[in-house]
């Protein structure tokens, strides 16, 4: 194994919007095996927003849209995959299929713009700007993602069999000993001055909420396929990865548990100038 890392690879718009696009292709399973997000996280959001009317962006199969409407907020939800869009209908979200950058508010504002790991598939400008013409003034922004931290033999086992099966992927697995909240940084810090550069938002913020789940080796890689590392690979290496990291999964006795930190960059949209 390299004692350094490879330097990162530049993804570029295309593949971005590429990959954000590639969710719905097993939209069952990325909605069965995709983690919710902690009940403390949600309540919070809703707290801190000046009423119910919700706008769910890049809201996939509707997971965060259904654990917002549990907490009694109205939810619509905005998805360019019609595959994920029609998925969420079946459970009765309310979505229209856009592209957020793209999308007609007509003349709708929204108490809260919330989105669940996908913001990050945006231009982090564009989509700061339409969520401020999105949300009344006081309203809130609430960006969330999951950082998982993987077992180290678990993270080895992924990255030698991509980076071996998948050399040109844009997306480089590190096989190295890095933080997982480092990889998450950047994603942080852009979604932050994306709002920022609007000029439309009182201070950024950023909450962290803890936790944990224990994995079977089954569970595990029922969910693997869902990543954006795999959503566009060809079905036989996506098996071939899946079988090394079961087999590091079986050395580790057949499952493991997994640390979370759910990160949620926020502001709230300036009141209106009397």
């Amino acid at each position: 194994m390299a004692s350094s890392e490879p330097s990162p690879r530049i993804v570029t718009p295309e593949q971005r919007r590429a990959t954000g696009a590639s969710f719905g292709v097993d939209a069952a399973r990325y909605d069965r095996t995709r983690p919710r997000y902690p009940q403390a996280m949600i309540d919070r959001i809703v707290a801190a927003s000046p009423g119910p009317a919700f706008l769910n962006v890049g809201c996939g199969t509707g997971i965060e849209a259904r654990q917002f409407r549990a907490a009694g907020c109205a939810v619509l939800g905005v998805e360019p995959d019609v595959r994920m869009a029609d998925f969420a209908r079946r459970d009765g979200v309310d979505v229209e299929v856009a592209r957020f950058e793209e999308w007609d508010t007509a003349g709708r504002r929204f108490d809260a713009v919330v989105s669940g790991t996908a913001w990050h598939w945006l231009d982090p400008a564009a989509g700061a700007a339409k969520a401020a013409e999105s949300l009344r003034p006081g309203g809130r922004l609430a960006l969330f993602w999951h950082v998982f931290h993987l077992p180290p033999a678990v993270v080895a086992a992924f990255a030698e069999v991509y980076n071996r099966l998948l050399p040109d992927s844009p997306f480089r697995v590190p096989a190295g000993a890095v933080q997982a909240m480092e990889h998450y940084e950047p994603i942080f810090t852009n979604s932050g001055n994306g709002i920022r550069d609007t000029g439309e938002f009182g201070a950024v913020q950023r909450w962290h909420y803890d936790w944990e789940h224990r994995y079977t080796r089954a569970e595990w890689l029922d969910q693997m396929p869902t990543q954006g590392t795999l959503t566009q690979a060809p079905v036989e290496i996506v098996a071939e990865v899946l079988a090394g990291v079961g087999a590091a999964i079986d050395e580790m006795g057949g499952s493991f548990t997994m640390p979370y930190t759910t990160v949620v960059v926020t502001a709230a949209r300036e009141p209106a100038a009397l």
